[in-house]
């Protein structure tokens, strides 16, 4: 009876504790989504759109594909918020199809890349293992290339400790099968990670100082993981030692590391250099490992939270600063104004912190939300570990371990305090890995869901859009008409289907050359123009060639090329060169018909002058003959 009582009473103190967690939560939740609003407010006008518009507009999606371009989508996705996913996912199938038809697809070196697009994409509502078809006609798949099969023709690896723990996340986003004859399995990509940790428990890109956010990241991914008693033997990267130890000694080691790397400001610096982003990665990391970042006594320094460490960098428009030192390596980072970069991981921050808030699925992980039920048997095996604490018997330890071990092995880690439990077992001396082989798994049913998928008509409004396109096309249209064909490629049969399929068809083609046009024009600029300094007369064809390609385009196309100015005071500076030596040409000409004639005139001056000397000495001996004449008279 007295442990029925202390039981209750534990349980009494915990529903009222939750239940003043739950105030605090809804109060910390609201704070964080009006942070995430405004920095979706302040990217908006940053982009060119209006407060109600798109972020996702046509401005933004030039940068799709890119760092830039790809996680504010992960960030508006994972918070929920509805903008231009249809848009996005429409120009990413696009980009990538035209990537994969290059020798390094997406990139030659840098796995990352794949991470990166496939985790935009599923928070746009995508499939990243079907992004159409490479030039071989084979379907693209971005997990298999960038992960478990990467190393069929770069190692996942080579970019560093970067490539394997986005492969992790990637992978781990839908908890990916790996199928038989894959590159990498599972373990290999764990292994990889562990075996890089430092002296200290942290992580690092390179060098032998714990970086936070490395160190963050790689608990990200390691998140999963946490809650397994698996245990891993590898060779330690810098001490060249054979360890073994879970996954879970490996986080707390670096958990107390990255505790000591918090400034008394709560938050952190890399490389030298207070920044925002390091203390983003910690707060995600922590919100991963279903650990509260606003309240867990490690991570609070001086009374100050991670979230007190972020707000510093809170610009009055409602965007984030880098860092308040200027960075000479990273030009776009200004100390006093916002920055997409701090601003994107600061958004996607809240968006963890708010999830966790929440009690639903960690930042990446795109499963479908738990269910009611699952939910439920999570929190009561929760709050039955508090409350039996370290001084129940074998019995009741044994009873916990089986509930554990009955929950689907994919959900484990979303129980908060197992290891409260798996500590207080072993003292109790129970086996707990016979518990884990012979405790049968029990799903949980799930949820009514009323959300089926939904068919894509091509609507009025959508054909209306295709007739309204103009006669000559521009790149201005290709955002519009991708997501026009992608749609129309989805939907379901109607009657003039094939002809607007045509239409969109040869319109994306048009575009597709036009914009090949413009590369090439930029290309030639870089390859035959540069340095503007050392262009000559020689190079005139070249210049009028490009001038002429250049005013064939539409006044939308013409702001695409590249360093117009310079070639415009180049072609100004070739033909006042020409413009010179035409008139310098004429002068000399003029100057010689001017010295013709002149030569003519004086010559013709001194003839005459010779014939009237001529004459008057003629004269004169005529005279001298007749005096004589006269004289012999």
């Amino acid at each position: 009876m007295k442990r029925i009582t202390a039981i209750f009473l534990s349980l009494l103190i915990l529903v009222c504790s939750v239940s003043g967690t739950a105030l605090a939560q809804q109060s910390a939740g609201e704070e964080v989504l009006s942070i995430a609003k405004d920095i979706i407010r302040w990217k908006k006008l940053d982009n060119g759109s209006t407060p109600d518009g798109f972020l996702i507009n046509e401005t933004y999606l030039e940068m799709a594909g890119s760092t830039p371009g790809d996680w504010y989508p992960i960030g508006l996705g994972r918070l929920g918020i509805a903008d231009n996913n249809a848009g996005y996912l429409a120009v990413i199938k696009d980009r990538v199809q035209e990537r994969y038809g290059q020798p390094g697809k997406l990139s030659a070196a840098k796995a990352t890349e794949w991470h990166r697009i496939s985790l935009a994409i599923l928070a746009m509502g995508g499939d990243p293992t079907n992004m159409g078809v490479d030039k071989n006609g084979q379907t693209i798949n971005l997990i298999a290339d960038g992960t478990y099969d990467r190393g069929k023709t770069t190692p996942l690896g080579r970019q560093g400790i970067n490539g394997w723990i986005w492969g992790l996340i990637t992978l781990d986003s839908l908890r990916y099968e790996i199928p038989e004859g894959a590159f990498y399995s599972r373990d290999d990509i764990i292994i990889e990670i562990l075996r890089q940790q430092l002296n200290d428990g942290g992580f690092a890109l390179s060098g032998k100082s714990s970086d936070p956010d490395i160190t963050a990241m790689a608990l990200q991914a390691l998140a999963p993981y946490y809650n397994s008693e698996k245990t891993y033997s590898y060779k330690q990267k810098v001490l060249g030692e054979t360890v073994t130890k879970t996954v879970h000694q490996v986080v707390e080691e670096a958990l107390t590391c990255l505790s000591a790397l918090q400034h008394d400001t709560g938050d952190y610096g890399s490389w030298g250099t207070e920044n925002v982003e390091s203390t983003d990665q910690v707060t995600v990391a922590l919100c991963c490992l279903g650990i509260d970042p606003l309240k867990d006594e490690r991570f609070i320094k001086n009374g100050k939270t991670l979230l007190d460490g972020i707000l510093r960098y809170r610009m009055p428009d409602g965007g984030f600063v880098h860092s308040f030192t200027y960075d000479p390596d990273n030009p776009t980072s200004l100390p006093d104004e916002s920055n997409t970069m701090a601003s994107e991981q600061t958004l996607y921050t809240m968006t963890a912190i708010w999830r966790h808030g929440q009690n639903m699925r960690t930042l990446y992980d795109f499963r479908e939300e738990q269910s009611s039920a699952l939910k439920k048997r999570i929190a009561d095996l929760e709050a039955q570990i508090t409350a039996i604490g370290d001084s129940a018997d074998k019995a009741e330890y044994e009873k916990l371990l089986k509930e554990f071990y009955s929950i689907p092995e994919n959900e484990r880690n979303y129980v908060g305090n197992y290891w409260t439990l798996s500590d207080a077992a072993r003292k109790a001396g129970v086996d707990i890995e016979k518990i884990a082989d012979t405790t049968p798994v029990v799903e949980s049913p799930r949820d009514e869901d009323d959300n089926e998928n939904v068919l894509l008509y091509f609507t009025l409004s959508d054909r209306k859009a295709v007739d309204d396109l103009p006669e000559k096309l521009s790149t201005e249209y290709y955002v519009q008409v991708t997501t026009l064909l992608d749609k129309l490629l989805q939907s379901e049969d109607f009657e003039t289907k094939e002809q607007y399929l045509e239409k969109l068809t040869a319109a994306k083609d048009e575009i597709s050359e036009i914009q090949a046009e413009i590369d090439s024009i930029n290309a030639e600029i870089k390859e035959k123009l540069y340095p503007f300094e050392g262009i000559s007369l020689k190079d005139k064809k070249t210049v009028d060639e490009i001038v002429e390609r250049y005013q064939a385009l539409s006044a939308y196309d013409q702001e695409k090329i590249l360093r117009w100015e310079d070639v415009i005071k180049t072609k100004t500076k070739i033909d006042n060169v020409l413009r010179g030596l035409i008139i310098g040409a004429v002068l000399v000409v003029i100057a010689a018909v001017l010295t013709v004639f002149l030569v003519r005139s004086i010559r013709k001056k001194r003839r005459k002058k010779e014939m009237e000397m001529d004459e008057l000495a003629a004269l004169y001996e005529n005279e001298q003959d007749e005096a004589g004449k006269e004289g012999a008279d």
